[in-house]
């Protein structure tokens, strides 16, 4: 990645189709401007490479850049639920004064780091790092950066690194125990465990959820929304010939994809099959439906997140490890109500 050259208010008002004043109006938080449109300012300037100023300081800060680091494979696919993480986090940075620069890793960067680097020409005083990447690119940016380091929705357990991620295990656990208390015994994992830490967590919930009640979870009620090139949530395969009670969806792109086959074959949701899913990000679930899921508080991570890197930054915190965000079940029409309830 190059350096940028330096970027005026001009471009970035050319680049929304504004004016000058609504654009600086916006950067330095004066009244006048949605908040709509002030977010696609200040996500337009970020993405322009524009040096934030912090409202009401009247100079621009001087609080050093952060890289943010995701994988291509998580956002060549829209809508992408890490893309709009960065958004989040980006105006969370603005907001503190701080500067985010976004990185997308492709497979070979991400595999080989020691022969493309990281992030050339840039200096950096932090590294956000959003969904999992591979070990050996995590730890070289470590080795290479020796800088502050915060990965969101992912773990490990690498010294001197914090974690932020949402409660995918116990998530999905209340999503499994949902549908056991609505009376659907036998039920089908839709997801790719093996895809990514977060998933093989959802999976590990729903299994903990049928073993308390006495339920054993087998490979054969497990079926893949990996596509050839391993990226989840954009296929799936072939439905099962019998028909489980529900299908517990790793993720709403999975159960919109799985509602759509079902329709396919005339199969009534939820008289005959429920669905849920998991994330609350989604949005193309079919008209008149509305997906049961397990809504990630992505706000609270993006918040945290930054507080934290920022905290680490000025050595004002020490790295605490994993923290986990717990989210809550969002209620639809996709899961046959228990007997007896209304």
């Amino acid at each position: 990645m190059e350096r940028r050259k330096e970027v005026r208010l001009e471009h970035i008002a050319d680049a929304v189709g504004v004016s000058i004043v609504t654009v600086s109006n916006a950067l330095n938080g004066r009244k006048g401007v949605s908040d709509e449109l002030r977010d696609k300012i200040c996500s337009t300037a970020l993405a322009l490479g524009y040096q934030m100023t912090k409202p009401g300081s009247g100079k621009k800060q001087n609080t050093g850049r952060i890289g943010v680091v995701t994988a291509r494979r998580y956002v060549e696919r829209l809508p992408s639920v890490y893309m709009d993480m960065y958004r989040r986090i980006a105006r969370e940075l603005n907001r503190k004064g701080s500067q985010p620069v976004l990185e997308v890793v492709d497979e070979n960067r991400e595999q080989m780091p020691h022969r493309s680097g990281g992030f050339p020409g840039q200096d950096f005083v932090g590294i956000i790092m959003i969904g999992e990447l591979s070990r050996a690119y995590i730890r070289w940016i470590r080795k290479e950066y020796q800088i502050p380091i915060v990965c969101v929705d992912f773990y490990d357990v690498l010294p001197d690194m914090d974690y932020i991620t949402g409660d995918n295990f116990g998530g999905m656990e209340q999503m499994t125990k949902l549908l056991l208390d609505a009376g659907c015994t036998r039920l089908m994992f839709a997801g790719s465990p093996e895809s990514a830490g977060c998933m093989m967590d959802r999976y590990l919930g729903y299994c903990k959820a049928l073993e308390q009640r006495g339920i054993e979870a087998g490979e054969e009620d497990v079926i893949s929304d990996s596509g050839p090139a391993g990226s989840a949530g954009g296929f799936l395969a072939e439905l099962p010939e019998i028909m489980p009670q529900a299908f517990v969806c790793g993720s709403d792109r999975t159960a919109d994809i799985l509602i759509g086959r079902l329709l396919e074959r005339g199969i009534r949701i939820p008289e005959e099959v429920s669905v849920t899913g998991f994330d609350h990000y989604y949005s193309g679930i079919y008209e008149g439906m509305r997906l049961t899921t397990y809504e990630t508080d992505w706000k609270a991570m993006a918040q945290i997140t930054v507080s934290t890197i920022l905290g680490r930054i000025s050595g004002q915190k020490k790295a605490e490890g994993i923290r986990f965000v717990a989210g809550r079940i969002i209620s639809g029409n996709t899961v046959r109500p228990a007997e007896g309830s209304e």
